[in-house]
């Protein structure tokens, strides 16, 4: 069996062969303290991330695209691992995606942790082609198409070309620096607390990327930063705007610098084909309309966009050439470690 592993900064995804996305969880250990054991993993571990006792913790086991708690990591995708493949003896092979930027340390980090859980062989791609492909997959259509995929933590980019990408680069700014402007301008601007639950839910449904012609609000929960009591407050998008507009820039401008590099010709190409939106973070209201004016290319999210690089790695699945005729093998773990050294 092959199996597509898309481990971020959020979330979870496994592509299974033939059986398509089995797996869409937080990336996220609720820990009993007492003895360091896992009590909850991905939705279950989210229900109680805010609300711990003393008696439990939480592990973000994946922060800015790189593996941050190594036990947990490895405990977690074995779970899910098991549960996709039941008590099947032989191992299966897994295909990984990686942000681009990490250093050869940081991706044997990851290949221990996918082995560890009884991996046959791994092919290791970057996660900015998986997402490229799970974009558009119809190859006669890829000719020089540029890709940006707004994650939790980091933000990835890509111009591919013919199954291969050209130009590339990493961003250290996702839609969860956005989730942090909410809480810190509730804090300090408004003296309320909320978590991060309430922070992801006010982005998902207010938050937008240009001024609205109607203004949108909501009516959430949090806690007063004066007497520490429960307080139901009122937020709107015009509020929240410049905060958002700010961090959205960040990512803008370091694209936009970047795009002014290319060649001519190429950037011809993506003028005429336009860029993909995927990842979390292209949710945002009107986001494909403020890269479209800033960039001065016509961008589109695509449909599902949180789903695109486990889409990408199952059409890696179930297309038995793409990966051998650009490059990529399975291999085996020793074998991937000697590569890396």
């Amino acid at each position: 069996m092959k199996i597509g592993v898309d481990f971020g900064s959020y979330s979870l995804k496994i592509y299974a062969e033939g059986k398509g996305i089995v797996v869409d969880e937080p990336s996220i250990v609720a820990i009993d303290n007492q003895t360091g054991n896992p009590i909850a993993f991905g939705k279950a571990a989210d229900n109680v991330y805010g609300r711990c006792s003393d008696d439990i913790s939480i592990s973000k086991v994946i922060n800015n695209g790189v593996v941050s708690d190594f036990v947990m990591a490895e405990r977690m995708l074995r779970y899910y691992l098991q549960r996709v493949c039941g008590n099947r003896i032989y191992k299966p092979n897994i295909i990984l995606s990686l942000p681009s930027n990490i250093s050869s340390v940081e991706k044997k980090t990851f290949l221990d942790v996918v082995t560890l859980t009884g991996a046959g062989r791994v092919c290791m791609v970057e996660g900015i082609l998986a997402s490229a492909f799970g974009c558009d997959s119809t190859k006669e259509n890829f000719v020089r198409k540029m890709v940006i995929d707004i994650g939790h933590h980091i933000t990835e980019y890509a111009i591919v070309s013919q199954g291969r990408i050209t130009n590339h680069g990493t961003i250290k700014h996702g839609s969860y620096d956005i989730d942090k402007t909410i809480i810190n301008h509730l804090r300090k601007d408004r003296d309320i607390l909320i978590g991060p639950h309430t922070a992801r839910e006010i982005k998902n449904k207010i938050t937008t990327a240009k001024i609205r012609d109607c203004e949108v609000a909501m009516f959430p929960s949090g806690k007063s930063c004066l007497d520490r009591l429960p307080i139901s407050f009122e937020i709107t998008s015009t509020e929240l705007y410049p905060y958002v507009s700010e961090q959205i820039d960040m990512i803008i401008n370091e694209i936009n610098d970047d795009i002014m590099k290319v060649s001519t010709d190429l950037l011809a190409n993506v003028t005429d084909n336009g860029i993909m939106l995927c990842g979390g973070g292209s949710l945002i209201f009107d986001i494909a309309e403020r890269l479209s004016e800033k960039l001065d290319i016509k961008c589109n999210v695509i449909d599902e966009p949180r789903l695109a690089k486990v889409k990408g790695l199952g059409y890696f699945i179930n297309d038995n050439y793409f990966l051998d005729d650009n490059g990529y093998n399975f291999i085996f773990r020793d074998e991937i470690r000697d590569r890396l050294n």
